[in-house]
């Protein structure tokens, strides 16, 4: 396995709860080993994501 780094947008909802940001991601197919959001705009949130990945 390798650890893998993306820069995911989701849409803002104006409350960045932990369950909200995390069950987006997984509406995306990401389990997270760790997030964070790096940047807000008015429409979404960046949310920068760890995820492991098998090696191809």
């Amino acid at each position: 396995m390798q650890a893998e780094s993306l820069l995911i947008e989701i849409p803002q909802n104006g409350t960045p709860t932990t369950e909200y940001i995390e069950s987006e991601l997984i509406k995306r197919n990401i389990n997270p080993l760790r997030w964070a959001i790096v940047h807000v705009s008015d429409t979404m949130y960046t949310v920068s994501v760890t995820n492991l990945k098998e090696k191809e």
